[in-house]
């Protein structure tokens, strides 16, 4: 019997397709899915940093990782299989090793003009209309060329217009500072980051949340005319491991960076391990000194985004704990150090004594101590708490949509009712 002999696009790659054509997107979706994991390894290998990287940068990390790890350090091998010249790889490779290895130095070179004197310039004539304009409206680069090229038919570039703005001095400096400050940081590599989800439940002292919650002073207020002044408030910094819950708490009489520094080396000390990262807003107490401090100790600083609570769950849920559990129950004293001294009490309390349900009713001591003996069972725990979490979330969202779709006709009929033969 003749064996039926399968043309090379009806290779089987994982499903029983005999198609051309979906046979061809299925090879697409593996290869694509192939380069993700190939990229997930050279990132891993080559960028533990996480740095920043360009689509162009990515492109060549995997270059590396296929020369060291595929090809047995052979850039001639490599660069065959790549599809690139020897000479251009082997130029690139011994770049990057002579940086350090820094995925950084793979980005690729400015293609802007080194000399632009030669470049023809706009007249003097159209200057003075992009200044008039700007005077008129005070409009922004991007929405002066379109009003310059639909009512004076002057096509000038948004760069044009900005450098001739800049030229008059036209600029608001306050946003430019600002602009040029973020492209700044952003090239030193010091953009405020969220800590990946991978470290929240990795182990004790890998990511810690803190936050600062403001006390009133024995409980009224000092200055009646400004609720929100300084004066009427004691700090709590709060600084909670997010693996096993363990908390502790200091008090300051203020709130600015300096004082931050002396509260968060108390509380690493109360702490049974070391810790590596730290998330906090973006308070000006976590600026400055704080953040010096954590890049002395080597500790990674993290940032949530700008009114963003859910960014710093832990320590933001623990505040309503102190909030329902300790100050509501008269625990607010009329001196500093009483008060520091409850709060004191209160730490203990909530450490040793009280069961947590999202460490399977154990207090986070409880919990510390069973990651020790048996870390399976501590993940185990963790990972319920999870399922559940995104459960309870799926159901919320499910709750507040509208899923009967009799009512959304009706909806649909009567927003048509009211709407129809009434537009001016």
């Amino acid at each position: 019997m003749k064996k039926f002999k399968r043309r090379m696009w009806e290779l089987d790659i994982g499903m029983k397709i005999s198609k051309k054509d979906a046979n061809i997107d299925r090879f697409k979706l593996l290869i694509n899915k192939s380069i993700d994991i190939m990229q997930n390894k050279a990132e891993n290998e080559f960028n533990p940093q996480g740095y920043p990287l360009s689509g162009e940068a990515k492109k060549r990390l995997i270059w590396m990782y296929i020369i060291h790890f595929e090809s047995g350090k052979k850039i001639a091998k490599a660069a065959k299989k790549i599809g690139v010249s020897r000479q251009w790889l082997s130029k690139l490779h011994s770049s990057w090793n002579e940086s350090g290895r820094d995925p950084r130095s793979l980005e690729p070179e400015s293609k802007a003009p080194n000399k632009t004197d030669n470049r023809k310039r706009i007249g003097q004539k159209i200057e003075n209309k992009i200044i008039e304009v700007r005077k008129e409206y005070h409009w922004g680069k991007d929405k002066l060329t379109t009003v310059l090229a639909r009512d004076h038919d002057i096509q000038a570039g948004a760069s044009t217009i900005n450098r001739y703005l800049s030229k008059h001095g036209l600029l608001d400096i306050k946003i430019s500072n600002r602009i040029k400050m973020a492209y700044k940081n952003k090239m030193e590599q010091k953009q405020k980051c969220r800590p990946p989800k991978e470290i929240k439940d990795y182990k004790p002292g890998a990511l810690v949340e803190k936050d600062m919650k403001f006390i009133v002073k024995m409980g009224v207020f000092t200055n009646q005319e400004k609720y929100k002044a300084k004066e009427n408030f004691w700090n709590q910094h709060t600084v909670i491991d997010s693996f096993t819950r363990i908390r502790t708490i200091g008090l300051a009489a203020d709130g600015n960076s300096e004082t931050a520094v002396a509260v968060q080396t108390e509380c690493e000390q109360r702490f049974p391990f070391p810790i590596a990262c730290a998330n906090t807003d973006n308070g000006s107490e976590n600026e400055k000194d704080f953040d010096n401090y954590l890049e002395k100790n080597k500790i990674v600083h993290f940032y949530s985004r700008s009114g963003t609570p859910t960014d710093n769950p832990r320590v933001e849920r623990s505040h309503l704990t102190d909030e329902v559990e300790f100050y509501r129950h008269g625990n607010i004293c009329k001196t500093f150090e009483k008060q520091k001294q409850k709060i004191a009490d209160w730490e203990y309390r909530y450490n040793h004594v009280r069961p947590h349900q999202a460490l399977g009713n154990l207090t986070p001591m409880e919990f510390y101590a069973l990651w020790k003996a048996n870390p399976n069972q501590a993940y185990k725990i963790a990972e319920k708490w999870k399922k559940y979490l995104k459960k309870q979330s799926e159901r919320l969202a499910n709750s507040r949509k509208m899923n009967n779709r009799n009512k959304i006709t009706k909806l649909m009929e009567q927003i048509d009712k009211k709407l129809t033969n009434n537009y001016k």
